[in-house]
């Protein structure tokens, strides 16, 4: 019989869900319809009209399908190619520019011009497709992937990143990429969502097990119990539906952050080079000016007001 408790918890556990059916998110809900809440201003005070070339259109309806997709162009691979020439210049010149994280030391919207008009050209135009309105770049990084242990860690292994349904996450891979060089891997929002479904239970019983053998876990301990459940149910169910992109130099793949993913685990000798980007709906025109000299550091997981401007 089920006791005072765990009747609250499973009532909690049924609103949150259906908070993360409506918002697309697993944040609390009082907080994530903040960020509904906005793109649906934005959407009401946006005026322009905006045209999408058929292939941006197909990538818009895709994405609005299954929570991820894919899209390249040839200007896309010329900005990508001139980005990984001026990278690999660099690496052979000697200088350190690669932090410990793998992380482009500099500021990468500041340094490569190409990122600004990749903005403005059709990734740029996927976004506002997509949004229905105006977009800002909450912050980018660029990386440099590779293996350098004998088990994917971190954000290699099956996740959800948690911050708002809003939340667009744009990979833009400067050489091409196949599957041997770690490219993303998305499961669907639809497959995702009905994981999430049972996750918070079993991710207790899990972690509560595990502290009554005296195992009270890390938060990296945590992560990787999620990690591993998220990793079982996709073995055990949605494993045919798990899409990776691949393709030429330029290939951009937009996804929600929130939809279950991993990548960054190519095999021996394979390097992936690639900016990531977070992206949210804006009531103001892109501030492309403010970007050039300011660049778009990382300032946290996610922007705490959705009306920000950044």
């Amino acid at each position: 019989m089920l006791g005072l408790q765990d009747v609250r918890q499973r009532a909690i556990d049924y609103i949150e869900f259906r908070s993360t059916k409506k918002h697309r998110t697993r944040l609390e809900r009082r907080t994530a319809s903040r960020y509904t809440a906005y793109l649906e201003r934005c959407q009401h005070e946006f005026k322009s009209l905006h045209v999408l070339d058929p292939d941006i259109q197909r990538a818009v309806r895709e994405f609005d399908e299954q929570g991820f997709t894919s899209l390249w162009t040839p200007d896309n691979q010329r900005l990508a190619e001139s980005m990984l020439r001026k990278i690999q210049e660099e690496e052979r010149s000697g200088v350190t520019i690669w932090a410990e994280d793998h992380r482009y030391r500099g500021e990468p919207y500041t340094t490569f011009p190409e990122i600004e008009e990749l903005f403005k050209g059709s990734l740029g135009s996927f976004l506002m497709g997509t949004y229905r309105t105006s977009f800002k770049i909450f912050y980018g990084v660029l990386y440099r992937s590779e293996r350098l242990t004998d088990r994917p860690v971190g954000s290699q292994l099956w996740h959800d990143d948690g911050g708002p349904g809003t939340c667009i996450n744009v990979m833009f891979y400067l050489k091409d990429v196949t599957k041997e060089d770690g490219a993303l891997e998305c499961l669907p929002w639809g497959q995702s969502f009905a994981i999430f479904k049972d996750a918070p239970r079993e991710i207790r019983r899990r972690l509560n097990a595990a502290a009554r053998e005296g195992n009270v876990l890390s938060r990296d301990g945590a992560r990787e119990v999620k990690c591993g459940y998220f990793a079982e149910q996709i073995n055990r169910a949605y494993a045919s539906s798990v899409g990776q992109p691949v393709g030429r130099a330029g290939l951009v793949v937009p996804f929600r952050n929130n939809i279950i993913h991993r990548g960054g685990y190519p095999v021996a000798g394979r390097i992936r080079y690639v900016c990531v980007f977070h992206c949210y709906p804006s009531h103001r025109p892109t501030p492309f000016e403010r970007y050039r000299t300011g660049g778009i550091p990382k300032p946290g997981s996610y922007p705490k007001d959705p009306a920000e401007d950044f």
